[in-house]
């Protein structure tokens, strides 16, 4: 019997992606390049990783037709949500589970949620019910991200669901990678007292906040005026990269605070847009950046993994309970606007309080991953071991 890993056609970096047009790299990865993030993690938490094969929806259709398979591995995101397009993929996500007469472990299941949900369980369609009720009957226990989702698997009657947190968070298991990071941060504010001396890496807007709109903005002005680099992961921008310079979204051209100088908000982005297709390339880069701020929660765990001052600007429901559940430091986008407006130092600074409890808090995290893996009858990994040490 075949032990089987269902997921995308790549994890965590796409071979050969220099031959890729725009539309192919945004495709094998899911639409947005931050979903290799938390598929790469898993190598750092399953010790029997490689025993798993990874095949697509399709392949796994078409394979159990011939053989059962023993054990099914999936990873999740944020499955749970609302909209036209969930309920139709959750529909066919549910009926491809529920042909897998086997165990089939997840990880990391999330709801999509705006920021108006806080507190309260979300209200699911019924294909969404179906996948998340099928995914809990073929488990132990069911990996969620937050409290928010417990909570409205709860509500479903759903109560076997395991507060983990995103497994992007276990990918570099140094105990003491909180300290070291907020150490930095104290350092670098003393040092870096003006954004003209920050490297940094911003993370890409996401609309659907009030003040998305001036973020952005504000974060064009930085990346013209300081040595700073926007790391993007959607299709739009790959089309910008890659093929042609004229694909700038509306939402770029509306808020361009260079309105009256034709061609700059061009230029600007040109010099300092970035993509990655690999994990490890994206966390070597973010090594190199004093600092990283921006909108998207795995835009800002890969430079917190490579051990640099790493602040989300937390936008919906969904960023503030995974950013809470994994002491990843977060502030508001206005509170953003304010900071960017003083300086660095007070960035510096609220990094490196808010990552006090980090490592403490990721301990706890790694103890209950652990014996989520061995409920489900995975073998946890020596790194991820190495936490608990």
């Amino acid at each position: 019997m075949s032990r089987l890993y269902l997921d995308m056609k790549f994890i965590g970096e796409v071979p050969n992606a220099y031959r890729m047009g725009a539309d192919e790299l945004a495709g094998v990865s899911g639409m947005n390049l931050g979903n290799f993030v938390f598929r790469h993690a898993l190598r750092f938490l399953v010790a029997e990783l490689d025993s798993f094969t990874c095949v697509t929806g399709l392949e796994f259709r078409d394979m159990i037709q011939h053989e059962p398979p023993e054990t099914v591995l999936v990873s999740c995101a944020n499955w749970l949500g609302t909209s036209d397009m969930d309920e139709q993929f959750n529909g066919g996500r549910a009926s491809i589970i529920e042909k897998a007469d086997c165990p089939v472990i997840a990880f990391g299941l999330g709801v999509q949620a705006p920021l108006s949900a806080t507190g309260k369980p979300v209200s699911l369609r019924p294909n969404t019910v179906r996948l998340a009720k099928v995914m809990s009957e073929r488990c132990k226990q069911l990996s969620v991200r937050d409290e928010l989702t417990r909570m409205t698997l709860e509500a479903n009657g759903i109560d076997n669901a395991v507060v983990t947190g995103c497994p992007s968070g276990f990918i570099n298991c140094d105990p003491h990678l909180g300290a070291k990071s907020g150490k930095l941060a104290l350092d670098l504010s003393q040092s870096l007292l003006d954004w003209k001396d920050v490297r940094s890496a911003i993370s890409e807007v996401t609309g659907g906040h009030p003040e998305s709109g001036k973020v952005l903005s504000k974060q064009i002005e930085m990346l013209e005026g300081t040595p700073a680099f926007y790391i993007v992961q959607t299709p739009m921008h790959l089309k910008f990269l890659i093929e042609d310079r004229a694909q700038i979204g509306d939402i770029y051209r509306k808020n361009n605070p260079f309105m009256k100088e034709s061609g700059r908000l061009t230029r600007t982005l040109k010099s300092k847009i970035l993509h990655f297709s690999s994990v490890d390339a994206w966390m070597d880069f973010s090594r190199t950046c004093d600092l990283s701020v921006g909108m998207r929660i795995h835009g800002t765990v890969v430079p917190l993994q490579a051990g640099i001052p790493s602040v989300l600007i937390a936008h919906d429901s969904r960023t503030i309970g995974l950013a809470d559940i994994m002491s990843v430091p977060h502030i508001s986008p206005e509170t953003f606007l304010e900071i960017a407006a003083i300086g660095p130092q007070a960035l510096f600074e609220t990094f490196a309080e808010q990552i006090a409890n980090y490592d403490a808090n990721r301990k706890t995290l790694a103890q209950t991953m652990q014996d989520y893996l061995v409920a489900n009858g995975l073998t946890p990994h020596e790194a991820l071991n190495g936490l608990l040490a």
